[in-house]
């Protein structure tokens, strides 16, 4: 008998005196946590899409306690987040320009513009490890919604023929479709700024033509006829492209382009 119960009662011993000396050692190593870190992760969305730069919301409620980041850079949380947390802490913030998603291709991506009849997995990325992309254009749409699985908020909806469509409502400018789209066609863009050059191509004008009715040909025609003193629009590798911290909205790019590249957003 007391070959059972002398290991018991060691083994009782040994498991106090560790459980003990843990307590002790919690105690001493402990990290001492700021309590604003937990009431400032309660402001914000808990998206943890990492558009702010750090590690989820958790890591950027620590950096904004910390000092080394900015309350107001939660595209997710928006104004109203970024206004909780600076009255919290007492401090003041700039407002911060709303930015939403915008696709830099709308052309046609219907049957009659693939290279082919395509029964491999059906996401984009897949798509363009076939021979670089399933449709005609090298540098277009490929419709398989990556972009659209990955929103949070349901901003993107699939369209048939077409690339999908983003609610600039429900867009909260978060990156995930920025960083889904593997022929980096979509840009945050800010929101009151109307004008897009919805394409992507660096192919000349003949080329365009032939696998696209509405792409840039590098005509030149908005860069002449835009109106603001700045240089807004420019044409580099074939390519149109918007300078937004200098577009004034004129719209005469619009008026003016031959192929209707140019989008106008409401």
């Amino acid at each position: 008998m007391s070959a059972i119960i002398i290991p018991l009662i060691v083994l009782g011993i040994l498991g106090l005196v560790l459980g003990i000396g843990l307590g002790i050692a919690s105690k001493k190593f402990a990290v001492k946590t700021d309590p604003r870190v937990d009431i400032i992760f309660g402001m914000l969305p808990g998206a943890n899409c990492g558009v702010c730069g750090f590690a989820g919301c958790l890591g950027y409620a620590k950096a904004i306690v910390e000092g080394v980041a900015n309350p107001a850079l939660c595209s997710v949380g928006g104004e109203d987040a970024s206004k909780k947390i600076a009255e919290f802490l007492g401090v003041k913030i700039s407002s911060r320009q709303k930015l939403v998603a915008r696709i830099h291709c709308g052309g046609d991506i219907s049957e009659k513009r693939q290279r082919g009849n395509y029964n491999g997995v059906k996401t984009c990325v897949s798509a363009m490890l076939v021979s670089g992309g399933t449709v005609m254009c090298s540098y277009g749409c490929l419709g398989f919604g990556d972009c659209a699985s990955v929103c949070l908020f349901g901003a993107i909806k699939l369209r048939e023929g077409l690339p999908p469509e983003i609610d600039e409502e429900k867009c909260t400018a978060c990156g995930l479709c920025v960083k889904a789209c593997p022929r980096n066609l979509i840009e945050l863009i800010p929101k009151d700024k109307r004008f897009l050059i919805a394409c992507s191509s660096h192919d000349k004008g003949k080329v365009v033509r032939s696998v696209c009715d509405v792409g840039c040909i590098a005509c030149g025609l908005c860069v002449k006829k835009c109106p603001c003193h700045e240089k807004v629009i420019v044409v580099e590798n074939n390519l149109a492209k918007i300078n937004y911290t200098t577009c004034e909205n004129a719209g005469e790019c619009y008026k003016a382009c031959p192929t209707k590249c140019i989008q106008w957003k409401r």
